[in-house]
Formats: C-alpha cells, structure tokens, sequence
C-alpha cells in the first residue's frame, strides 16, 4: 500500500509541477518555444500573430490567432500554411521529460498550399530546407540543442482551403474542407477522415496508415483509403508514399456512374459502373494498369495501359478488348438487316462542337471486338488502333466485318487551329441490302458491292462540316437483284411488280463544297440498261438526278424514259421527262408516223387516245404514270 501511495502522490506532484509551469511562463514564451522548435525540425518560421493565451479546456495547451508557417526558400507564393486560429493542446507530463507529445491540434479556416517547382522539388518536404544543427560549445540552449521529437496525436481541421500547384500547370483548388486525423502513438498507425465538395457535389474520404511517420520520413507505408460519394464508393488497398508513389488494388464501384464521377469533376454516363486492377504509380510520374476490368453500360471490357503523367499532356499506351460490344439502347438485328428509321427532315445540326477532348491526352490506344451492335448496326470483328498527338487523332480501322462484308482506312480529326476531319475508306463485298437500309432506308437492292471514298472538311459544326465536305469515291456491284419492281415489264406499261435481275452495276463520284457530283451511273441488265447522272447535296440535303432505264433493241435503245428526281431529300419530286422519251423513240417526223405510233402505243401499252387528245398527249401521261408508281416503288414509296 505505501508503495502505490507513493505513486500516486509523485503523480499528483508531477501534474502540479506540470500546471505551475505552464501557468508560470506566459503564452508568448511558450509560443516561442514552440516556434524555436519547429525551426529547428524543419528550417522553417513559424509565426504567432496577435495574442496567445493558455488553453484549459479540453486539453492543457495554448490557444493562438493568426498563425502561419513558412515556405520552401524557392516559393514566392506566400505561407505554405496559415490559420486564423489554432488551439494546440499538449501532454504536460510528456514535455517535462524533455518530449513535446501534441495532443490535439485544432486548426480554424487553414490555407494550405502544396506546391512543386520546375526542378520537381514539392514545398512539403521539410528535410530540404532543414540547416545543420550546430555542436554544443557552452551549456546547451533550446533554440540550438538537437531537436526533440514531435508527435501529433489528433489533428482537427475546419473550413479548410487546400491548393496544389506544379510549374507549368494551373492552381487546383479544394474549398471547404473537413479533416481529422487521429495518431495515438508516434511509431504506430493513424487514421484520417475527410469530408469536401470540390466540385458541387460532397464527398467523403477515409484511410487508414499503418505507418505515418514513415510516410513523413519519405518512406512507403501500407494504405488503405476508401472514398465514397453518390451512393458509390472507390478503394485502394497496398503501399502509398508521399513521393508520391503507390502500389496496389483498386476498386470502384457505382450504381450511378454520371453522379459518382461528378463527385469527382468528370463526365460519366448513366447507369452503373464498375471497375478493378492492379495499379503501380513510382516517383517519376507512370502510372501502370494490369488486370484491368470495366463494366459500364453492359459492356465488359478488359484493360492494360501505361500512362506517363511527366509530360504536358498525359501520354497513354492503352489495350482495350471486349467480346460484344453493345451501345446502351440498342438492338441486335436477328435478320441483319436494318429497320427503317424516320426520315430526318431538318437540316444539319448547327451546335458548336466541342473537340477539346482531343487536346486531353497523347498516346496509342488499340480497341478489338469479336462483335458489335452499333444503333441497329451489327459489326463483326473489329480491329482498330487510335493515336492522338496534340489535338490530332488518327484511327486506323485494320478489320471491321460489317454489312456482310468489310471496310478498312483510315479515319483524322485534327483540332490543333480548329475542327478539320478527313476520312479514306475502302469497302470489299459489302451486302447492298443492309447498306442501303442504313444509309438511305431503301431496301430493295441485292448484291455485294466495292467501294473506296475519300472526303475531307474543316469546320465548327456538323452543318460547316458537311457543307464544305471534298473528296471523291467509286462503287462497283456484280450480279444483283431489284426487288418488287421489274423494270422490263414497268416501260411496257405492267406495273405488278416482280424482280430485275442485273448483271453489274457501277458509278464514280466528286464531291466539292458539299455537293456530290455523279455521271457515271451504269446498270446493265438481259433487257434493259440504265443510266444516272447528277447531283447531291450533302450540306443542304437535296437532290437533282436524272434516271434513265430504257429497252435495247436491235440496233440500240427502243425506248427511253429519263426520270428527273428534285428537291429535298424528305419529299423530292419525281417526274419523268417524256419529251426527251418521245424523242429518243421517235426521231423521224412524227407526222409522218403517227398511225404506226397509234398502232404500237395501243398494243404495246395499252394506251387509246381519250377524245381531243392526241396520241403523243396520251403517251405522255400514260409514261408518267407508270414511271412515277414504278420509281417509287423502288425507292420505298407508296
């Protein structure tokens, strides 16, 4: 009993000793030990401005206004931290053994910058700027002794600013900011707590350091950080230094990806996401991805990429692979043929489009699917290779099965002086069928076709693009099929229907300022043969094309019916030329052979002059009508 008596009366003397010492020395001589202290750990000020008290409550300590600690020598940015008020509570016991333990820190509206200059020096490494601790000559002094040991057991902060800057780049800002970090013991772990907003939206961070002052020494420590934001939350489990560097899993899981990433100040699409690997991050600035999985918008895709952050822009070298591709939305097309869409009667968007996304990033991005379903567009196997440098992205299409058949080339969108893109596209065996029913909702044709097209264009919007479009293209198509219309039996007056086989098909085309010029159109078939030529208007989406089918005969074409196609592309006109057709049949005198043209007309299409009109205004109104229905129903009409 005397001996535990005895202990508790040299505790209750020590305490006293300890509360006579502090209430002895006033705030300012404790201020400057404090301030003597830390330059001697660190080589840097700091500076209590205004008043210091004693601080009783919850805590033994001081309680400071404005305080503020000094910058690296190199900064010409101002206090690496200031404060409008701190409470810094201490372990009194722990200090008369010669060790300052810091029990609380409590900081109010903190400013904290970090910053790295041009050499890669960071602002937070307080070993740089340490000066060489001179040897003791004379009794020693506490402003020139070896420094003492600093612990921080609890660390509070409120409404907080953190800016981060590096040479070269912009100031990043996080504005009200919460954070607690609670280290019991100096060699043990710590945790840490943090809430903020940095971009609208809260979000909250919690971490757990297993060991802190290893960390702080410019060592790696095992980390465990999660943050959670919009019902979603992302994890990382491994080894973390302040360097920074880091190597380790991450997790990220979100039910909503559009409201987790603008937590985060990112873009994101709707629905879930999903996403893990294995990333390594060293002190030079790369960061590596292996193992890599992302689910979104019911894809699955596997990923590898290296990624160098040193540069202007990051530089990433990127594999993506996924085995079905599907765009959000769409349908796999059981027949592969393309339902038809509605009509798009307005004119090109005019939106301003924004390209900066090009400026991003620099690297090689590789992409492979064995299949995908692209808006209604069943795409097979597909190999492609993106390679952006400074705002130029370049994709080349190695292998893409589409349409029954394949397309390769090479695909430019450059916004280094403003938006330009430029396309070469090689097309082998693609079916006409689902082309044309993607392309013009017409589908009717049969036939496998090869194509080549180049264009090129400049311009702020779609509108600008596809009114200044250039290039040139041409098509070629064997043996094919004209279903639900015959065209043999269509000029001779039957419009029932029926099928046109043909034997080749092939045309050639320019393309200036957005118009598309074609006089080539060629169609040759057992009975018949047709011929095109005109014009598109690809920017102002309109047509003027003349069509002309005609009979051969023995000693050439019996029988010509040009068909003017005008107008817009939602609702053109379709009239057949008949003054050109009566001419290119009957070049003789027409007086001279009426009766026999009375006699063919009548028999071979069924046509009796009505009274008071004449057999050539009878012709032409029987042509038209036929020509019109038989057209439109080529083309899809009614």
């Amino acid at each position: 009993m005397k001996v535990i008596r005895g202990i508790i009366a040299a505790i209750v003397l020590l305490a006293i000793a300890g509360v006579v010492l502090i209430v002895a020395l006033p705030g300012e001589k404790i201020a400057k030990l404090a301030a003597d202290q830390v330059k001697a750990q660190t080589g840097r000020d700091l500076v209590f401005e205004g008043s210091v008290g004693i601080s009783w409550y919850p805590v033994l300590g001081i309680r400071t206004e404005a305080v503020r600690f000094g910058n690296a020598p190199w900064s010409s940015k101002g206090p690496m931290f200031q404060a409008e008020s701190a409470v810094i509570g201490v372990d009194v016991m722990a200090a008369l053994g010669g060790d300052i333990r810091i029990k609380t820190l409590e900081l109010v509206s903190p400013d904290v910058l970090l910053e790295v200059n041009a050499d890669g020096q960071a602002n937070w490494d307080l070993t740089a700027d340490k000066a060489p601790v001179p040897a003791a000559t004379s009794a020693p002094d506490v402003s020139t002794s070896a420094a003492t040991p600093i612990t921080l057991e609890s660390l509070s902060l409120s409404n907080a600013r953190l800016r981060y800057i590096e040479a070269g780049t912009q100031l990043q800002e996080i504005a009200n900011l919460s954070l607690t970090l609670d280290w019991p013991e100096r060699t043990g772990p710590a945790s840490l707590a943090a809430e903020a907003a940095p971009f609208g939206e809260p979000l909250a961070t919690q971490a757990t350091i297993a060991a802190p002052l290893t960390l702080l020494q410019g060592g790696t420590t095992q980390v465990y950080a999660k943050l959670t934001a919009a019902q979603g939350q992302a994890s990382f489990t491994g080894q973390f230094g302040i360097a920074p560097e880091a190597q380790g899993r991450l997790e990220v899981n979100a039910p909503d990806a559009h409201a987790f990433l603008a937590t985060l100040g990112a873009a994101g699409p709707e629905g879930p996401l999903a996403a893990s690997g294995d990333v390594t991050l060293t002190g030079n600035q790369q960061v590596s991805l292996r193992g890599g999985t992302l689910q979104v918008l019911g894809n699955t895709f596997s990923v590898q990429a290296d990624v160098n952050l040193s540069g202007t822009r990051p530089n990433v070298i990127a594999q993506i692979a996924t085995e079905h591709l599907r765009l959000q939305g769409s349908k796999a097309a059981s027949d592969n043929t393309i339902p038809k869409q509605e009509t798009n009667i307005g004119g090109w968007s005019k939106e301003p489009i924004d390209a900066q996304a090009l400026g991003l990033i620099d690297g090689t991005i590789t992409f492979a699917a064995e299949a995908m379903d692209l808006g209604h567009i069943p795409v097979g196997k597909t190999r492609t290779t993106l390679k952006i440098d400074n705002a130029r992205a370049v994709a080349t299409i190695e292998e893409m099965a589409i349409f029954d058949g394949a397309v390769q080339g090479t695909l430019v969108a450059n916004n280094r002086n403003g938006l330009s893109v430029r396309g070469d596209l090689t097309a082998a065996a693609i079916g006409l069928k689902p082309f044309l029913a993607a392309a013009a909702d017409i589908d009717r044709f049969t036939g496998a076709a090869d194509a080549r097209a180049t264009f090129l264009s400049s311009g702020g919007s779609v509108d600008t693009l596809m009114n200044g479009l250039s290039g040139e293209g041409n098509l070629s198509v064997g043996r094919g099929t004209i279903e639900g219309i015959d065209l043999d039996r269509l000029l001779r007056g039957d419009v029932t229907g029926g099928t046109t086989v043909f034997d080749n098909m092939a045309a050639s085309w320019t393309i200036k300022e957005g118009v598309l010029q074609n006089d080539d159109l060629v169609m040759g078939l057992p009975r018949l043969a047709a011929t095109g030529k005109g014009t598109v208007g690809l920017g102002l989406k309109t047509i003027d094309y003349i069509f002309t089918p005609q009979l051969r005969g023995a000693d050439g074409p019996s029988l010509m019916v040009p068909v003017k196609i005008r107008g817009s592309w939602h609702n053109p006109s379709i009239v057949p030329d008949l003054e050109a057709a009566i001419k290119s049949g009957f070049e003789a005198d027409l007086d001279a052979i009426e009766d026999s043209l009375k006699d063919a007309v009548h028999n071979e299409l069924g046509v009796t002059p009505q009274e008071g009109q004449s057999t050539e205004d009878a012709l032409k109104k029987k042509l038209e009508d036929e020509a019109k229905k038989g057209l439109l129903n080529l083309l899809g009409g009614n």
